[in-house]
């Protein structure tokens, strides 16, 4: 299902439950994972929390002024699309929250400026801000 950002704006916060209602999705469970890749769509979106709950796992995740350093999820899911995003015309987009349970931000779309891929561990990325 495309989805669309026109009507968002960065640096306004957004619940998982108002994204999904504006992306017409029945609940916000298909947004629960964070990375969220909409099935026919060319967008790759990023749900980031820096404070995680102790009962997740620890990703080291930070964002900065114009970067966001990720580590990507330890099952590497949507890696591949996201390193051929240069080529394909894909877009990564960031919703960010310092701390769990709490509204995201969005950020705006992203450019991946450099990776560490790693198989047994997770991945790492560093990303540019493209809009904010």
């Amino acid at each position: 299902m495309p989805i669309e950002f026109a009507q968002l704006k960065p640096g306004e916060l957004y619940s998982r439950q108002i994204l999904a209602e504006l992306w017409s999705y029945k609940t916000f469970h298909a947004l629960a994972r964070g990375v969220v890749t909409p099935a026919g769509d060319n967008k790759i979106v990023l749900f980031v929390t820096e404070n995680k709950q102790t009962s997740s796992e620890q990703y080291e995740d930070k964002l900065h002024e114009k970067t966001l350093d990720w580590e990507g999820p330890n099952d590497h899911f949507a890696e591949k699309r996201m390193l051929a995003t240069s080529t394909t015309g894909e877009e990564i987009h960031l919703f960010h929250r310092e701390r769990h349970h709490s509204d995201f931000v969005y950020v705006g779309q992203l450019k991946i400026l450099q990776t560490e891929l790693n198989i047994d561990k997770p991945s790492r990325f560093r990303f540019q801000i493209q809009s904010a």
